[in-house]
C-alpha cells in the first residue's frame, strides 16, 4: 500500500473513531436528561464513570490526528480534515463533560420538581440534542448546507432558554432558592451544549470551504 493509501485508510479509522464517540456523547446527554425526571442513583452513578471513556476516546483520537500529521506530513485539504476531527472530538468531550455536570446538578435537587420548569429543559434538551445528531450527520456527508441550518437551531435554545430563566427566577423564592439554582445551571448546560453543536458546524463548514464562518 502506498503512502497515499495508507494516510486514507488511517483517515477513515480516525472518522469511524470520531463517529463511535459522537454516539457516546449524544447517549451520555440523553441518558442526563432523563436523569433529571428519575433520579436514579445508581445510573447517575454510572453516568459520571463512563465519562472516562469519552475522555479517553477524545485522547485516543487526539494521539492517532498528531501522529498522522507527523508521518504524512499532510497538506491542503488532508491537512484540515486531520485538524478538523481533532477539533471536533475536543468539543465531543465538553459536551460529555456537560452531561455530567448536568447530572451533578440533579443531584443536589429535591426528588420533587415543578413540571413547568422540567418541561421547559425537555424541549431545549430535544432541541441540542438533534442539533447534535444532525452536525454528525453533516460531517458525515460533508454537506455544508446541513452544517449551516444548525445555526437556526441554536438561535430556538437561546430564545427558549432566556424565557425559561426568565420565568425561573419570577416564580423563585426564598424557600426553593437551591432548586432554582440548579435548575438554572442545568438550563445553562443545555444552552452551552447547543453552541458546541454549532462549534462542530462551523468545523464541517471550515473544513469543507477552508474558510472560518461564525454560525453562533
Amino acid at each position: 500500500m502506498g503512502v497515499r493509501g495508507s494516510y486514507e485508510q488511517e483517515l477513515s479509522q480516525l472518522k469511524k473513531d470520531l463517529f463511535v464517540m459522537g454516539e457516546q456523547v449524544i447517549q451520555a446527554f440523553s441518558a442526563s436528561i432523563n436523569l433529571i425526571q428519575t433520579q436514579d442513583k445508581l445510573e447517575m452513578e454510572q453516568l459520571i464513570e463512563n465519562d472516562t471513556k469519552i475522555n479517553q476516546a477524545e485522547l485516543t483520537i487526539h494521539d492517532d490526528a498528531t501522529m498522522m500529521i507527523a508521518r504524512q506530513q499532510p497538506v491542503a485539504t488532508d491537512l484540515r480534515t486531520t485538524i478538523v476531527a481533532l477539533k471536533i472530538s475536543s468539543d465531543l468531550e465538553r459536551v460529555g463533560d456537560l452531561a455530567v455536570d448536568i447530572v451533578k446538578a440533579s443531584r443536589r435537587m429535591e426528588e420533587k420538581k415543578n413540571e413547568e420548569e422540567i418541561n421547559a429543559i425537555l424541549e431545549m434538551a430535544e432541541v441540542a440534542q438533534d442539533m447534535l445528531k444532525k452536525a454528525m450527520l453533516a460531517y458525515q456527508e460533508r454537506d455544508m448546507m446541513k452544517a449551516q441550518q444548525i445555526a437556526t437551531m441554536d438561535d430556538t435554545v437561546d430564545k427558549k432558554y432566556r424565557l425559561y430563566i426568565q420565568s425561573l427566577f419570577t416564580l423563585t423564592d426564598e424557600t426553593n432558592a437551591e432548586q432554582t439554582t440548579q435548575l438554572a445551571f442545568i438550563g445553562r448546560y443545555v444552552e452551552r451544549i447547543a453552541d458546541y453543536a454549532t462549534n462542530l458546524a462551523e468545523w464541517i463548514v471550515y473544513e469543507s470551504s477552508g474558510k472560518h464562518f461564525d454560525l453562533n
